[in-house]
């Protein structure tokens, strides 16, 4: 046994501070700031209930033993129901590092290891603890060293520590993650984390910022006034009882540079010191201000890329790296985590960022666009179905309602341009979509306002199928094709719309399956 049987750090029982202690620490806030200890014993059966949780991660953490040997990990858990989880050292896809605040005090990593069946929403191959940095590194050495390998050769890995294990114990975390690239590293600029939170598209933030206004009116209300308030009919009711539409205009402005800001803000947050070091055979990623993540995906491992344009991005001609790879991004503890591998990046440097780090996911031709005969069918779409019942309810609560005549031309205004959004969005799919297919990769593009494109490892294609009525298959040959992958739920699947049927024919005669 090259590790343990051994427990986890302490701090494991604080993984989840907020989310376990929020409500309670909110509580005893309220207690000093009001004074009135009656509202603690109004809600004694909520604050018993919020306790269960770090009870649990305290039973959790006195009954987990992790091990390694030459062959697996093994996770032995439960107080009365006894779980023995084994997972091969072969089948291990990444083993990622993170650092709250309390972590970093602490001087403790939280690691999540993940292999392929951890792609499932169930996460059921993530195996997550908590170690002093020491034993991280030290574990994560052992994991994605291969036992075939000889010691000269697990050096060539990348891992954070060298043979001499003694002397990394004294080195500062800086030493063994930031400045031990033995590769190719790029640093991202703040210039460019900036950038890309300000060209994101920004209709998510503006609608988590309603959400958490009407919340805090919600809570605040109850505090203080003792009235149950529905913080976002508030909202809705103060927007609408704006009568002036230029003044609505204005709101809405307001409401979206704030979303500018709150987007630069959060993406300067998480960001922040995104550093992409080429370790031969895996790619390791590192960044974050308050709480700092480190990646390190075996190349063998990664299924694809994908260069993301949001329409600001297109305009200034540039773009997110994206990467697909089991274990890094999808649904990580409750949060959508982006699988970042460069914030922003100009589209013409896109093939050298590849041919540095990933070759074998370079481009290699130019892909097929639809055909003009594809047209029409692009606009047999939801959008389009949607905008027409839009417009034709605005039409009829003017015929309907007494609706006054001065309002009529914003109503049409609206629908108007509702229909018009639709049009063009429907007119931009028709020209980004393409696909390509070659021995070594699959490249499809898709997209309305939002542009994708989407570079895939042929051999890590686990299906391709295209979808048609027999009227298109038949008279006009074309289908919608889409391809999946083995990589987090959302990402695993790609679909390109009315391509001709000859690409897909391409595509199939080259799968490896």
């Amino acid at each position: 046994m090259k590790f343990g049987p051994k427990r986890g750090h302490f701090m494991f029982i604080f993984e989840r501070f907020f989310r376990d202690f929020g409500l309670l620490i909110g509580a005893l806030l309220l207690y000093l700031i009001i004074g009135d200890a009656q509202i603690l014993w109004q809600n004694s059966g909520l604050l018993v209930i919020v306790l269960i949780a770090p009870i649990t991660r305290l039973i959790q953490y006195r009954c987990t033993y992790y091990s390694i040997d030459d062959k697996q990990l093994v996770v032995q858990t439960g107080l009365l129901n006894k779980r023995r989880q084994e997972v091969p050292l072969s089948n291990i896809t990444t083993v990622d590092f993170s650092q709250n605040l309390f972590f970093q005090l602490a001087k403790v990593y939280s690691v999540n290891v993940d292999n392929a069946s951890s792609i499932s929403d169930q996460q059921s191959g993530t195996v997550k603890m908590v170690l002093r940095i020491e034993d991280a590194v030290y574990v994560k050495k052992l994991l994605l060293a291969k036992q075939e390998q000889e010691p000269e050769q697990e050096e060539k890995l990348g891992i954070e520590i060298n043979a001499a294990e003694g002397a990394l114990r004294g080195r500062k975390l800086e030493e063994r993650i930031s400045q031990e690239t033995s590769g190719n590293t790029i640093l991202a600029t703040a210039g460019e984390i900036f950038l890309m939170g300000l060209l994101r598209s920004k209709a998510v933030v503006v609608l988590q910022l309603f959400t958490y206004c009407g919340v805090a009116i919600s809570v605040i209300s109850k505090i203080f006034l003792e009235k149950e308030v529905d913080g976002e009919q508030v909202m809705t009711d103060l927007l609408l009882s704006i009568s002036a539409p230029l003044l609505i205009a204005f709101a809405v402005l307001a409401i979206y540079l704030l979303g500018i800001l709150v987007s630069v803000a959060l993406s300067t947050v998480k960001y922040y010191g995104f550093r992409v070091t080429d370790r031969e055979t895996s790619i390791f990623i590192e960044y974050g201000l308050l709480t700092r993540k480190t990646h390190t995906l075996m190349k063998e491992k990664i299924s694809g890329v994908c260069y993301r344009q949001s329409l600001l991005m297109r305009i200034f001609g540039r773009g997110t790296l994206e990467i697909f790879a089991a274990g890094y991004g999808g649904n990580q503890d409750g949060q959508e985590e982006v699988a970042m591998l460069y914030p922003v990046m100009r589209r013409e440097k896109l093939y050298d960022f590849l041919e540095r780090f990933l070759p074998e996911v370079r481009y290699r031709e130019t892909p097929r666009p639809a055909e003009r005969k594809a047209m029409p069918y692009f606009f047999l779409c939801p959008r389009i179905f949607f905008a027409v019942s839009f417009c034709g309810s605005l039409c009829a609560a003017l015929l309907l309602a007494s609706v006054p005549k001065e309002f009529f031309p914003w109503f049409m205004a609206a629908g108007g341009l509702v229909l018009a959004l639709a049009v063009v969005s429907v007119i931009l799919e028709y020209k980004n979509a393409a696909m390509s297919a070659s021995d070594q990769l699959v490249t499809l593009v898709s997209g309305g306002f939002n542009r994708e494109t989407v570079l895939l490892k042929m051999e890590k294609v686990e299906f391709a199928e295209d979808h048609a009525s027999q009227r298109k298959r038949t008279k006009k040959g074309i289908a919608s094709i889409s391809v999946g992958i083995l990589a987090p739920t959302g990402v695993c699947r790609h679909k390109v719309r009315n391509l001709g049927l000859e690409v897909f024919a391409d595509l199939r005669r080259r799968l490896i399956y």
